[in-house]
């Protein structure tokens, strides 16, 4: 099989439909993980039940900026590697995504040994600012309790040792070597899981960190270390095969894709692109989808 794609949804059931519709193939499947405070009946309704569609048990309570997402994740990433015959690649995906790729331009990428992902920095713990306060102070995203969830960002904690941290774009598509790689780390090193669970946006950082010591880091499609020209590396819009639009001149970032956006998504290099919006976005998926059919 050549690419297992991992979704996390949590509304939007009728464009998740349409983003499994345009990429489905008989090598590729997908598997769905939908937020435990949505409800799961309405994305199954929006889709024809077949093999290579699964909806994966439990479900969890995903809350923004909370380990409660790279739960999830890894939730995705054992599903997916328990499936027959194996998967190649690994393709996380939002149910808020659409390709801006032929499927076999996708799957041509997918079929070489470069590891589509974005890191932007290391994290120094000891730096106030707002990435270092990432993993400098206790969150408690995932708390039911007001009073710890009144504490977050304000008691320090002692820092991560083992390895360096780096922060990036949530959103990659890895090799399985560099999958099992970072599986066997975290079953190697139980304190690390431990560590983000009181870290705000770790799925943001806990991939990208293990991935940055890997003997894979060299094959990192978008990392800040290696770019030749970083004022041009951190206005791009790239971020591993995502195009992600976080430098818009104003609104809330990152920007809602809309018509107006189709040539600059059509002329990067990237495979999928977000956000998108069922209402604001129908035009320009509808587009999409007319090109990405032929």
């Amino acid at each position: 099989m050549q690419a297992a794609y991992l979704v996390l949804a949590h509304h939007q059931p009728n464009h998740l439909a349409r983003l499994i519709r345009i990429l489905d193939r008989p090598d590729c499947a997908f598997f769905i993980h939908i937020d435990a405070k949505a409800d799961e009946a309405t994305f199954k309704q929006s889709l024809e039940a077949k093999s290579n569609i699964v909806f994966i048990e439990p479900r969890r309570a995903v809350n923004w900026g909370g380990f409660s997402v790279v739960d999830a994740t890894l939730a995705l990433l054992s599903a997916a590697l328990g499936f027959a015959p194996p998967f190649h690649r690994f393709c996380l995906l939002s149910g808020s995504d659409f390709p801006i790729k032929h499927n076999t331009r996708i799957l041509t990428d997918f079929d070489s040994n470069k590891e589509f992902m974005r890191v932007d920095r290391k994290l120094d713990p000891f730096q106030e600012d707002s990435h270092g306060r990432l993993v400098g102070f206790h969150w408690f995203a995932d708390s039911s309790d007001a009073n710890l969830q009144a504490l977050s960002g304000k008691v320090k904690r002692e820092p991560y040792r083992h390895i360096s941290l780096y922060h990036g774009a949530q959103w990659w598509a890895l090799t399985r070597d560099c999958i099992e790689y970072i599986l066997r780390f975290l079953s190697s090193n139980h304190e690390y899981s431990s560590f983000f669970r009181h870290t705000l946006c770790p799925d943001e950082i806990f991939f990208h960190s293990v991935v940055k010591q890997s003997p894979f880091a060299s094959r990192i499609t978008h990392d800040f270390e290696t770019a030749s020209n970083q004022t041009d590396y951190f206005l791009s819009n790239e971020h591993g095969c995502h195009y992600i639009d976080w430098n818009a001149p104003s609104g809330t970032l990152p920007k809602v894709l809309d018509l107006q956006d189709l040539d600059e998504v059509l002329r990067c290099q990237c495979l999928f692109a977000r956000k998108f919006d069922e209402q604001r976005s129908g035009a320009l998926v509808a587009r999409l989808e007319n090109m990405l059919a032929c």
